[in-house]
């Protein structure tokens, strides 16, 4: 229950708590979330690995880069 406490001219509102639920947080659809599993053939999980590498490869090699870039820089500056 909210009390209202009077403190020279304002209005102060204490919350007690009385252990009433506000909001229910089960999620009931939630429970049973685990993946099925998938079966894959050796062709489609190759193809998934080189889609994979693909993917992330470029990205790697930029930070690669990046990073050589930054210690080229950081050598020049202080030599």
């Amino acid at each position: 229950m909210l009390k209202k406490k009077k403190m020279k001219n304002k209005e102060k509102q204490i919350y007690n708590d009385d252990g009433h639920t506000i909001y229910n947080m089960d999620v009931e659809h939630l429970k049973n979330r685990r993946p099925k599993k998938i079966t894959l053939n050796n062709k489609e999980r190759f193809a998934l690995i080189k889609a994979a590498f693909q993917r992330f490869l470029p990205i790697l090699f930029g930070v690669i880069l990046c990073f050589g870039i930054a210690m080229l820089l950081i050598y020049l500056w202080l030599n």
